[in-house]
């Protein structure tokens, strides 16, 4: 999530048919005239959309965040990755490049130097929990295996543990402060220490129901901002965080996540257990808590929307911190 901070001054930006300087001068570099791209929303990065009959190539989504930012890098990188499944025939969303035929650019704006990229609407449906069945929760494991093996092995040793998060939390300024989740994080990562390590997989990172759309019964995904080298579990656990729900060892749609590991493991011929989501998913929830007092560092009550987003993030940040604190309980 991008710092309140940086979300505001954007919107400051926005005009009252949600156009702003800072989008055309990302437009530009893909040949859209000043006004084409709107606005669509701000969270892990800034999108614009470039709506139907503004541009011959169709619906795009210009995706953006500052260069020196990590939401840049992660965008970057992402965008880079992107590309190169889709060159491959993988189903993600359409990589559009820019008129010097780059899929990343870093670009001038008046807001400073931003990493963009560029993406072709995907046509489908968004689905979301209440609409799935058996069968499509077998096609979203099978579909996050599917992208696993198009994606191929990472560079790093197979068998490398990834950072200990909770290590990093129990360190942490609100830890500090929070004497239970600096415990909850200490245990956990005592837990995680000891754990076998397990092989890696370029991981899409966030492969949730909102970031897919579906035709045909399969999915193609976007937004692979988070994806990199991690555990198979960690990934299965980021994408199926809506089933899996906010009390750990007890999957709030207990059907389904059987489904979805069931085609995970058709395609991949890797078995995962729900109880191996346990601790991947308190690690997520650790991350997010890690970000927390970065993201929340500009509020306004005068700013409707601004109060009401940084009230929703507060409240989403105390369902992890909560989320962390039982998992330690069942751990133990």
């Amino acid at each position: 999530m991008l710092p309140l901070s940086q979300i505001f001054a954007l919107r400051e930006t926005v005009d009252q048919e949600w156009r702003s300087p800072v989008a055309d001068a990302v437009g530009e570099c893909w040949g859209l005239p000043a006004g084409a791209l709107r606005f669509w929303r701000s969270s892990a990065v800034h999108v614009f959309v470039a709506p139907p009959g503004a541009d011959s190539r169709g619906v795009l989504y210009a995706r953006f965040a500052p260069a020196e930012d990590p939401a840049g890098y992660r965008l970057a990188e992402g965008a880079r990755f992107h590309a190169r499944l889709a060159a491959a025939g993988a189903s993600v969303a359409r990589v559009v490049p820019s008129q010097i035929n780059t899929m990343v650019e870093r670009i001038g704006t008046p807001l400073g130097d931003m990493y963009a990229s560029v993406l072709g609407k995907v046509d489908g449906d968004e689905l979301d929990v209440e609409e799935l069945d058996g069968g499509a929760a077998a096609a979203w494991g099978a579909a996050l295996a599917a992208f696993h093996q198009a994606a191929g092995q990472p560079a790093m040793r197979a068998h490398t543990k990834p950072p200990d998060p909770f290590a990093a939390l129990a360190a942490a300024p609100a830890a500090l402060e929070d004497p239970e989740l600096a415990e909850a994080a200490k245990t956990l990562s005592t837990v995680l220490t000891a754990s076998p390590a397990t092989p890696l997989v370029l991981g899409h990172g966030d492969f949730e129901l909102d970031n897919l759309r579906w035709t045909d019964g399969w999915p193609a995904c976007f937004d692979l901002d988070e994806s990199g080298a991690m555990p198979a579990a960690a990934d299965v656990a980021s994408a199926a965080r809506d089933l899996l729900g906010p009390r750990p060892g007890s999957p709030e749609h207990p059907e389904l996540l059987t489904a979805f590991l069931q085609g995970y493991q058709r395609i991949s011929g890797q078995t995962i257990e729900p109880q191996e989501l346990v601790l991947p998913r308190a690690a997520f929830a650790a991350q997010q808590l890690l970000q927390a007092t970065e993201v929340l560092d500009f509020n306004s009550r005068s700013i409707a929307w601004l109060h009401e987003l940084d009230g929703s993030l507060r409240a989403h940040y105390q369902i992890q911190h909560d989320l962390l604190l039982m998992t330690a309980d069942v751990l133990v």
